[in-house]
């Protein structure tokens, strides 16, 4: 049974708010289970009585319909089935509650039509009468259909001869043998190594044709289709050698793959890669950033976020990528499958561009702090998973394994992980910031006694203020939402003690500090942005409710929400740089509209420690006033400048020659550049809604 996107949004609604629901029962309550015939199965191809054949899979994949065969004494499929004495269902949807809370037990469904697959008390039956509140849900251990409710794990069985020939036992040598088939797009999965571009190569620099590769599971191939920019390749190699990219303008490509295989037990596999990203850049925006909070696995907007920085500044590309956390969906994720499931598909979708990532309360913080470290971008080896020094600019991990962010220089990187908030206690689970302040405030003691002018960034998935105390936090109609609105996963304890923590530093030493957090889109709040000079009003204990408030000494933002499909998420990023004596930040949607523009002053001009930084071409983003100008003016850079760094998609040196030039100063926002940003903004506004409601009634 198919969820539409209504009803999709209508249980995270329901669950966010804590409601404990149970399915619906049945439409008849006189519903059982039988078997029904099938025409027959041959090498892992099930063909039923009216035709249709189905491939034989080991595991269930999200939102597919299924078969469910057991075998009669003479080794025969039959279907699993359910009847209400009108009509017989056998087809099995399955579906796993993806957009839930993070700390939601886990819950996966077998429905046909109106029944759902559910067992109690070592019975079968047609409805589901737990609360969602509970974990439940059905799986495939390759041989047995295992049902698990609050990590108790019974299994199906199947007895021809008994009054109800489907029961459930918990004893799995009593379990029956179970074999699964699916006609989705997505059979069992095969690929093992994304295909990924190395590096962003630089126009006009010479490179070769890029090489992309899959790797595959042990499995023998029937046929393997590349893809690039949606148009079919001749190759049908696990290698492509993507000759039409060599010596394209500035821009992106996309290069994928679908596999289809099949193994000697008859399980049948097809797969399609994730969209590869190749980046074909003009140069790197020095000391730049491309940021945002809360993918929610729809990481195709990643590259879709890049190519509208590059639209923005005329084919330049960020310094460095920081990603926010909760890159996935559902309850948290464990850390293997976060990082062999989803960290490749992320990796292709970033097309080369270095990146370091912070746990959002989704995510595992062990994988995002192993996935920082594999960037050796300054992050120690044996990054903690509550978070570190993640990315430094000036050092020499930079230098050695950088590209785009050799020119991020003027940078350093902090990360808080989600999970180093989680303290569990007698009375429950608390959210505080106590255990951390002290790792970030030595950070902060360590950066102050070497400091340059960098921009110290310290990202973290949930932010310091009270939601609905804090007079800016406000939906995206404007409309002020509830004080403590959130329960304290949002609202932190002790985050006045480290707002005040920052505070100090960013005043005493006269630091550029710029903190960067998601999260809070799930409560419908729209994108934040606080500048030095602004009061913030944060939580001292979620319990009795206290808090405190200071005068901003550093900027504190929302990194943006990319995805679409919870809260006020609307496919939003941030790009960050350094403009002169100000830097400049750019709330963006990845359609490649600017949503606004803020600047903030730079308190010291950063001055590089060691021998001069690598050359780069520098792109000016465009302004609603002086797009057309940005655009000529570019091209006119790079026609003038040596390329940023020579590097091809088999190679991750850089070189690079000519000066740097700097970004030239735009003006301060007057009233009436005030007036022409509600010119955009407004459009901006009526585009979304628009985009939201065409979205509703397409679904």
């Amino acid at each position: 049974m198919k969820r539409t996107k209504q009803a999709l949004l209508l249980l995270n609604v329901l669950l966010l708010c804590g409601f404990c629901l149970p399915f619906p029962p049945a439409n008849a309550e006189a519903a059982h289970y039988v078997t029904a015939a099938v025409r027959g199965e041959a090498d892992g191809i099930l063909t039923l009585e009216n035709g249709e054949t189905w491939y034989k899979v080991r595991q269930f994949e999200d939102d597919a319909d299924y078969l469910l065969t057991v075998q009669n004494d003479a080794g025969e499929p039959l279907l699993l089935a359910v009847t209400n004495g009108d009509s017989t269902q056998y087809i099995w949807n399955y579906y796993r509650f993806a957009m839930t809370p993070s700390d939601a037990p886990r819950t996966a469904s077998l429905n046909a039509g109106s029944y759902t697959l559910a067992a109690d008390h070592g019975s079968l039956v047609t409805n589901y009468t737990g609360g969602i509140d509970t974990e439940h849900l059905w799986m495939h251990d390759d041989t047995a259909l295992c049902f698990c409710e609050n990590g108790v794990l019974s299994y199906l069985k199947y007895d021809a001869a008994a009054e109800a020939p489907f029961s459930m036992t918990d004893d799995r040598s009593e379990a029956s043998a179970v074999t699964l088939y699916s006609r989705a797009e997505t059979l069992e999965r095969c690929i093992v190594r994304q295909p990924a571009a190395e590096s962003y190569v630089t126009e006009g620099s010479g490179y070769p044709a890029p090489v992309f590769s899959v790797g595959l599971a042990d499995v023998t191939a029937d046929s393997i289709r590349w893809f690039v920019d949606g148009e079919e390749q001749l190759c049908v190699e696990p290698e492509l050698t993507a000759d039409s990219l060599a010596d394209q303008p500035a821009g992106i490509h996309r290069v994928s793959c679908l596999v289809e295989a099949h193994d000697s037990e008859g399980v049948h596999y097809r797969e399609r890669s994730a969209d590869a990203a190749f980046v074909i850049a003009k140069g790197v925006v020095p000391d730049s950033i491309l940021t945002f909070s809360d993918v929610h696995e729809e990481y195709g907007l990643i590259t879709d976020a890049i190519a509208a920085v590059m639209k923005r500044t005329g084919g330049y590309i960020p310094s460095l990528v920081i990603c926010t956390g909760d890159l996935v969906n559902g309850p948290t994720a464990e850390t293997e499958r976060e990082l062999n499931r989803y960290y490749p598909q992320i990796t292709a979708h970033l097309g080369g561009l270095d990146t370091v990532f912070v746990a959002g309360n989704h995510d595992s913080a062990e994988a995002a702090s192993i996935m920082s470290a594999a960037a050796q971008l300054g992050a120690d080896p044996a990054l903690p998973a509550a978070g570190g020094l993640i990315f430094d600019g000036d050092s020499e991990a930079v230098l050695k394994n950088g590209t785009n962010s050799r020119y991020a220089k003027g940078i350093i990187t902090y990360g808080i992980n989600y999970g180093a908030e989680i303290r569990e206690t007698p009375a429950g689970i608390r959210y505080t910031y106590e255990d951390i302040i002290p790792e970030v405030e030595h950070f902060l003691e360590e950066t102050a006694a070497q400091y340059h002018g960098e921009l110290v960034v310290i990202s973290a998935h949930s932010g310091l203020h009270v939601i609905g105390m804090q007079p800016e936090s406000v939906s995206t109609a404007q409309i002020q939402l509830s004080p403590w609105m959130g329960e304290n996963m949002y609202n932190v304890d002790c985050s006045f003690e480290l707002a005040e923590t920052i505070n100090r530093y960013a005043e005493q030493y006269d630091m550029d500090i710029l903190y960067l957090f998601g999260h809070d889109h799930s409560r419908s709040e729209t994108e934040m942005f606080l500048t030095e000079g602004s009061r913030i009003v944060s939580a001292r204990h979620y319990a009795d409710r206290s808090t405190d408030s200071l005068t901003l000494h550093f900027t504190y933002a929302h990194a943006g929400y990319l995805s679409s499909v919870i809260g006020c998420a609307n496919r939003n990023f941030t790009f960050i740089y350094r403009d002169g004596s100000r830097f400049s930040y750019n709330l963006m949607q990845s359609e490649g509209s600017l949503i606004r523009q803020k600047e903030f002053r730079a308190k010291q001009i950063y001055e590089a420690p060691a021998a001069a930084e690598p050359a780069a071409v520098t792109a000016v983003p465009e302004t609603t006033e002086t797009a057309a100008k940005t655009e000529t003016t570019a091209s006119q850079t790079a026609a003038q400048t040596e390329t940023t760094a020579s590097q091809t998609a088999a190679q991750k040196t850089a070189s690079a020659a000519g000066s740097t030039t700097s970004a030239p100063e735009t003006a301060g926002v007057d009233a009436g550049e005030k007036q022409a940003l509600w010119l955009v903004y407004i459009p901006a506004c009526l585009i979304m809604l628009m985009c939201r409601i065409r979205r509703k009634n397409a679904s």
